[in-house]
């Protein structure tokens, strides 16, 4: 990795003034999560960000722009095989936190494809916000993190490289390191396996860091090349080992030191050889000459001297061609001489030069002559061609790559390739080396991506330590992306749990109902029991008393005389009763309820019965009634519509005309009344002319003189005449405001006189009560000297703005014997003449104008002059 250590020095030495920050995020809710910001380039090993002893950490790393910016990213995957895939890496624009969801999610698990050991690296390129490795737990895998095969730990290690570039001017730090990327990521592409390095914003050419590339993917260096000066020389072959201690493949050896002279004088030849290194399995490679040769003893010999000569012939493996051979000084070779010679034979020829095609072949001669002969004439050296019959290998070579095909895809992650073909090898020569074809993945638009979930976390624990609790488990949204559809479902899910059973301390349940006291009289006790509930589960038990008692019946016990002794009357048995207590027995058969009969003491302290009290007692034929009517109101109150409320009160008219039974009765007719009331004032039922009368029907029917003894009784717990004048207030008051097209209505019975009249207050008259010419008017309040005028200055709310849209409802009612029957509150004066009641809704100013009233008392046939009024008002 030597040439990966010098690119990373440049880009030390670069001048990027960035600070960098790793911080912790709480992303995702990961337990731990690294965050890279505003760094251009780093490293680091898996084992720094996903720890073995941890799970579900994840690393992000910040695009600070992503306009501005790409981010490039270069894994070493791990040696061993992986179980599953639990690394995943994204991109994306953002999280929102608040929908746990994604936005732009991309995954980039088809690109790196880390459990593939098929390729050793992997390459990517992002152009969004955020890139994220992260841990994620595999379906249907119980215990995590999950292992790996291998047992060592540094084969379960992968490392990342990454380089953020600037898409504008680029600097050449970056692009150097990043075109040594393009280039080792296109080397190992296939269709199974594309280049993730879709486009650079660097010039990267085609051979500019191919050695890189060799030596990223551990390939073996072509066998011309040699290393020198920190860059590899093409058609070179060095020696073992240079003066800088580096070793090399193979080359050329050392040259020997040079051999003796051929002569003692007159000129010899000294000669060094030197032997080829050759790669292995390659035979001779090396160019150039085995042996040279160089003049020695140049000076003249005597006459006496003997020549010690001897033949040389220089060997060589030099293929250079003909013209060439002005160079042969170059090598060490003497000029060619002239002269009349005194020469020596001719050396035998050279080896050819080349194993195959155009070679030549060399032979020498020396010139041996003595100072006082004349030089030698003609060559010392002679060529002639060789080998020109054998046929030389020619070796593969590749032509230019075609241009790179259209992506894939139109749209999402897809793939293009490019091709190139091979000059076919002749002669034996060696095929080409390196691919034939090169594919990188390409994103030409962006595809709707519909939003998916990620798997859901694991539950958390129990709300509650005992007893129910909850759980909880979240998942998050991957996108959607580019309009794509929502997720769907809820990224909270919720469990009921239960730990164990929580202790629960016993607790009292409410006192019992207290007992029948242990006497009559002369003072006795009660009992009451609770009952404990509990204690559960190691609870606390109740604290307290279980029983609990209490005085009764202290008073002294009567003394005979005191004590109502047993009596039939009317068929019923009344039995024996103290003072001061009531007996009761059963209504007759034709009503429900009882019959009460109080025992009381006389002024001389005698007991005695007082007469029976049919109060409690109701006809059956009132109480069906009063029943039908609760029901009705039931249904009214739930917001119902209904029917048949107009036949209740029909058979209420004809019931009550022929009297009541009971005391009982009244009161059951006076509930019916009030419940009708409430009902007319609801959409249930929309009262009619004929309600309205049969109303006003009823209460007349009440008021009749056989009811007399029957109202005395009744009014011990029922109604006065208050609470009659409240009930028929209150449905004039509905009736005025409830009826459609409401205009005048009276009502002429036996017993009652009723108007009621609805006025704007824009067009009020003055009214005048009772009207003695209507249609039907009874004799008493026809010849009636009674009269009551409503002056229409009443009719006002004091406002003019409010006048014009105000309406007022007006009611009088003249009753006959009201005064005879029914009892004032606060009031003991008896009256013997007839009573009369306004009503004005709603409430009027302060009356400026009185009412003005005619009314005649009649007391023992006898006129009195005395007029009472009272005022029933709380």
């Amino acid at each position: 990795m030597r040439s990966i250590g010098s690119a990373l020095n440049l880009l030390l030495v670069s001048p990027l003034y960035f600070v960098w920050t790793v911080v912790a995020l709480d992303l995702a809710q990961t337990p731990c999560t690294t965050l890279v910001q505003g760094k251009f380039f780093g490293y680091f090993s898996s084992f720094a960000v996903f720890p073995l002893n941890s799970s579900l950490c994840s690393w992000i790393i910040q695009n600070p722009d992503p306009r501005r910016y790409t981010l490039y990213m270069k894994i070493l995957k791990p040696t061993g095989v992986c179980d599953h895939q639990h690394i995943r890496t994204y991109q994306f624009d953002s999280f929102l936190e608040s929908t746990r969801t994604y936005l732009g999610m991309e995954s980039f698990d088809d690109v790196l494809k880390l459990c593939d050991g098929s390729t050793r690296y992997a390459f990517l390129q992002s152009n969004k916000q955020f890139l994220q490795m992260k841990q994620t737990t595999p379906p249907g895998v119980e215990s995590w993190p999950v292992r790996w095969k291998p047992t060592k730990a540094q084969e379960r290690d992968f490392s990342v490289e990454y380089l953020v570039v600037g898409n504008r001017n680029p600097s050449k730090a970056a692009c150097q390191m990043l075109c040594k990327w393009l280039d080792a990521c296109l080397a190992i592409s296939s269709s199974s396996h594309p280049c993730g390095i879709m486009q650079t914003p660097c010039s990267c050419s085609g051979g500019e860091v191919l050695d890189q590339a060799s030596e990223i993917l551990g390939l073996t260096r072509k066998k011309e090349d040699c290393y020198k000066d920190g860059i590899y020389l093409e058609n070179c072959m060095s020696s073992p080992k240079d003066s800088s201690g580096v070793e090399f493949l193979g080359g050329w050896n050392p040259w020997s030191a040079w051999g003796d002279c051929t002569k003692d004088c007159g000129g010899g030849l000294q000669t060094r050889m030197r032997t080829c290194k050759p790669l292995p399995n390659e035979g001779l490679v090396c160019e150039g000459v085995l042996e040279e040769g160089r003049l020695c003893n140049r000076k003249a010999c005597n006459t006496n001297g003997r020549y010690n000569s001897r033949s040389q012939s220089l060997r060589s493996t030099d293929n250079r061609k003909r013209e060439d051979t002005d160079e042969l000084q170059h090598y060490g070779y003497p000029a060619p001489q002239i002269g009349d010679p005194a020469a020596e034979e001719w050396s035998p020829w050279s080896v050819c030069s080349t194993t195959c095609g155009e070679g030549w072949q060399t032979r020498t001669r020396f010139c041996v002559s003595s100072s006082y002969s004349t030089q030698c004439s003609g060559p010392l050296r002679e060529q002639r061609q060789c080998n020109n019959s054998a046929v030389c290998p020619v070796h593969g070579t590749w032509d230019e790559w075609s241009p790179w095909s259209l992506c894939s895809s139109t749209c999402g992650r897809g793939y293009r390739d490019r091709t190139r073909t091979c000059k076919p090898p002749q002669f034996g020569g060696n095929p080409c080396e390196g691919p034939e074809k090169q594919t990188k993945f390409c994103n030409i638009a962006l595809c709707p991506v519909d939003g998916n979930w990620n798997e859901w976390s694991s539950w958390s624990s129990c709300s509650a330590s005992c007893s129910n609790g909850t759980q909880q488990r979240t998942r998050e949204c991957n996108g959607p992306s580019y309009g794509g559809a929502e997720c769907q479902g809820h990224w909270v899910e919720t469990r009921d749990c239960f730990l164990r059973q929580c202790p629960v301390d016993g607790k009292w349940q409410a006192w019992g109902v207290w007992g029948s006291c242990t006497t009559t009289c002369g003072g006795g006790t009660q009992r009451r029991d609770r009952v404990c509930y509990g204690p559960f589960f190691g609870g606390e038990t109740c604290q307290g008393p279980k029983e609990e008692y209490k005085q009764c019946n202290d008073r002294k016990c009567p003394e005979p005389h005191e004590i109502c002794d047993e009596e039939t009357l009317a068929s019923v048995v009344w039995k024996e009763t103290p003072a001061g207590d009531a007996a009761a027995v059963r209504c007759p058969r034709n009503a429900t309820g009882l019959i009460l009969r109080r025992c009381i003491l006389d002024e001389e302290g005698i007991a005695y019965w007082e007469p029976p009290t049919y109060i409690k007692c109701v006809s059956i034929d009132y109480r069906n009634i009063q029943m039908m009517t609760r029901e009705h109101l039931s249904k009214a109150q739930r917001g119902l519509m209904g029917d048949g409320l107009s036949e209740v009160l029909q058979n209420l008219v004809e019931i009550s005309q022929d009297g009541t039974s009971y005391s009982g009765d009244l009161l059951s007719t006076i509930d019916v009344l009030r419940n009708m009331t409430e009902i007319f004032r609801r959409a249930y039922h929309s009262p009619t002319s004929g309600d309205v009368q049969n109303f006003v029907q009823i209460i007349s029917n009440l008021l009749s003189e056989e009811n007399r003894d029957k109202w005395e009784e009744a009014q011990l717990i029922g109604p006065n005449a208050k609470e009659l004048f409240r009930l028929v207030e209150d449905f004039i008051d509905v009736i005025g405001f409830r009826m459609k097209d409401f205009r005048d209505s009276y009502q002429v019975t036996d017993n009652l006189v009723l108007g009621i009249h609805k006025l704007p207050a824009n067009a009020a008259t003055d009214i005048t009560f009772p009207m003695k010419g209507w249609r039907g008017m009874v004799d008493w309040a026809k010849n009636s000297e009674d009269k009551v005028t409503v002056s229409k200055s009443i009719l006002s709310s004091g406002l003019t703005e409010t006048d014009d849209s105000s309406v007022f409802v007006v009611g009088t009612v003249l009753y006959r014997n009201v005064g005879n029957i029914l009892s004032l509150q606060r009031n003991s004066t008896v009256l013997n003449s007839k009573v009369i009641s306004v009503t004005v809704k709603p409430f009027p100013r302060s009356l400026l104008t009185p009412l003005e009233i005619e009314f005649s008392h009649l007391y023992n046939g006898t006129t009195n002059q005395t007029c009472i009024l009272w005022d029933e008002t709380d």
